[in-house]
């Protein structure tokens, strides 16, 4: 995929058409898998906009941010719906500042494990009526690809024609299959609870970004995943899946647990096989870790 490479003229033209005011100032411009840019509007506004390939689950992802929002979750405010801007989709939202990187307790699970169950309940009601197909690469354990893993958006070689260490193909294999055996209602995650894509005052949240990344799942998936991202080791993982039962009062059943371990090693041997295939060592998972996470698991 190619990175949205936006002039700046053009994107001023762009805004004063949807926004009704031209940008007098750009702040920043980031991103990987889409452009965003932190602009000063001429009316006064501070806005985001992120620029990325046209993709219709783009609306879905839009109606979950517009709905955290508007019940209180500290998602920055949705401004613009994703609005064609030649060939890329843009949209717009209010610019956060602020926040540290961590909470005041670190590297702690509880205000992660916090937000994350406080996103689920809120989210909740518009799991059934919304379309967040497909899942970003990282999150698609169920893709229809030849192999184990989803290729990545960002990389050209397909992940299934380069071969892994044999123990990270038969783990992550005997992981999709776990998580396939699983049946429970779906529920609003975010893809990627990964630290940067949060903001903290003490131990409350103050922000979170990359609503591009909201998912439909099973709550034991995005568990996983979330254990994945902020609790990466074993131990870590522990005390988070711990925690969020606490604050979300209640006690996942064993195959639910089970699932969230599978969750977790698939992503990050998806995280593994990325490296490689760009010729990377890897790094996010070993053979040791992916043994100790089979047996959570139950592979």
């Amino acid at each position: 995929m190619d990175f949205p490479r936006i002039d700046a003229g053009r994107l001023d033209q762009w805004c004063s058409h949807h926004l009704g005011s031209s940008i007098v100032a750009e702040r920043f411009r980031s991103g990987r898998l889409s452009a965003v840019i932190g602009a000063v509007l001429a009316d006064g506004r501070e806005v985001v906009i992120k620029v990325r390939e046209p993709a219709a689950r783009l609306e879905g992802c839009f109606a979950v941010q517009r709905l955290l929002h508007a019940s209180g979750y500290p998602a920055p405010e949705s401004i613009l719906a994703p609005t064609p801007l030649g060939g890329w989709t843009a949209s717009v939202e209010a610019l956060v500042e602020g926040g540290d990187e961590l909470p005041s307790s670190g590297r702690a699970p509880w205000p992660f494990a916090s937000a994350l169950a406080a996103l689920v309940s809120t989210a909740r009601p518009l799991a059934a009526g919304v379309d967040l197909e497909p899942k970003p690469s990282w999150n698609r354990w169920d893709h229809d690809e030849p192999g184990v893993w989803a290729t990545a958006e960002d990389v050209e070689r397909p992940f299934h024609s380069v071969a892994g260490p044999d123990w990270l193909e038969r783990s992550g294999r005997a992981a999709r299959e776990r998580i396939a055996c699983w049946q429970a209602p779906k529920v609003i995650g975010h893809g990627d609870w990964f630290r940067e894509n949060f903001r903290w005052r003490g131990e409350a949240l103050h922000v979170a970004y990359d609503w591009d990344s909201a998912i439909v799942e099973t709550e034991a998936v995005i568990v996983g995943i979330a254990a994945a991202y902020v609790a990466p080791s074993v131990e870590e993982s522990t005390a988070f899946l711990a925690a969020y039962q606490e604050v979300a009062d209640r006690r996942f059943e064993r195959d639910e647990l089970e699932v969230s371990w599978a969750t977790s090693l698939w992503l990050r041997g998806w995280k593994s096989k990325r490296q490689v295939v760009t010729g990377e060592p890897i790094r996010s998972l070993s053979e040791d870790e992916a043994i100790r996470l089979s047996v959570l698991a139950g592979l």
